[in-house]
């Protein structure tokens, strides 16, 4: 084994041995994944029959903070959707099931990663091992949101584009914020993805009306308007303003500027696809007004184009890149290249 193979190993080793360790302080507190529970009550509200973004009489009990929250669920309907099949499973297995395949999806984007540039992926998690260790115990979405967005990235790199467009619109519809990779994708001319982008989004958005209602999608555009105006958690940047003594008129603008600003960056460096990128990522996180610790988890993804380099790799815009095996058997030799190869 080479010294460099070497080094990047005992550099993992050492990150997830970290991580380990915080780990198991973490859940000194207790085995319970809090955010797969609420993904649990909304599952069973719909499946009662019950609204989804209020609480009736005989649903499970749900935390709220005023003012930072005063509904059950701060996410989508579509999140609601999906657990309708889960919240049916006896003796809350859907929870448990949720919550290994959480953690297999974060440990999929880390080992992604780690295949191609260990000693990148084992810094990344070296600095984001807090978040790290909040999103696995808590048993958020954004571990699922971490693979897209690596996911997205490769196959975007690579040339997928029906995969980076389908990709782009679950996370957008289970998530919101990540509809700038959508932005993303128009400016770099990516058509077949944006193409693809629609249809899973609509697609996805009509299975969501069936299994939820109009209502409750009207319902979130609410919410939506509630959060941005006074629900802004601490760790947002309307949060932080206000902490350091902003004034609240002021502060809760910040959120927005950021999308602004965010969405400004993206199409100034659509000539840097690898940049543009990141800025995406970085403005999903500090665009939104209800970020947690666990939410910086999501920067990983920010080491993808790392671990992928844009040149060389990108197909044409609208097209697919064909796989690199039919590459090399389609490519016909030059002259030069066919002489050379004559024996002799």
């Amino acid at each position: 084994m080479d010294r460099s193979r070497l080094i990047g190993r005992a550099a993992i080793a050492l990150a997830v041995g970290i991580l380990l360790a915080v780990l198991a302080i973490y859940f000194q507190r207790g085995f319970i994944p809090g955010d797969a529970f609420t993904y649990l009550a909304a599952g069973e509200r719909l499946n009662a029959g019950h609204h989804l973004y209020a609480l009736s009489p005989g649903d499970r009990p749900v935390g709220l903070e005023p003012p930072f929250w005063t509904v059950p669920l701060l996410s989508p309907p579509p999140i609601a959707v999906l657990w309708r099949p889960l919240a049916a499973l006896p003796s809350e297995l859907g929870v448990y099931l949720w919550w290994g395949l959480q953690i297999a999806a974060i440990a999929t984007a880390f080992l992604l990663i780690a295949a191609r540039r260990p000693l990148v992926a084992a810094a990344g998690l070296l600095v984001l091992v807090i978040p790290f260790a909040y999103e696995i115990g808590v048993g958020n979405l954004n571990g699922f949101v971490l693979l897209g967005l690596v996911l997205t990235w490769r196959a975007t790199a690579l040339g997928h584009e029906r995969a980076a467009g389908a990709l782009s619109a679950a996370l957008t519809a289970f998530k919101v914020t990540p509809a700038l990779l959508g932005w993303w994708l128009l400016t770099q001319r990516r058509w077949l993805a944006l193409r693809w982008y629609a249809v899973a989004g609509l697609a996805i958005l009509a299975v969501s009306v069936v299994g939820a209602g109009l209502d409750a999608h009207l319902g979130y555009l609410g919410i939506v308007r509630d959060t941005a105006s006074v629900g802004q958690r601490h760790l947002s940047l309307a949060g932080m303003a206000k902490f350091v003594g902003l004034a609240p008129e002021i502060a809760n603008l910040l959120p927005s500027l950021a999308l602004a600003l965010g969405v400004i960056g993206i199409a100034l460096l659509r000539r840097h696809p690898d940049r543009a990128f990141v800025v995406a990522v970085v403005t999903l996180i500090f665009g939104s007004p209800t970020v947690n610790i666990n939410w910086f988890v999501l920067l990983f993804a920010c080491l993808a184009p790392l671990a992928w380099p844009w040149q060389g790799l990108a197909a044409e815009p609208g097209t697919e890149r064909a796989p690199e095996h039919q590459r090399r058997t389609n490519t016909v030799p030059s002259a030069s290249e066919a002489a050379s190869r004559q024996p002799g």
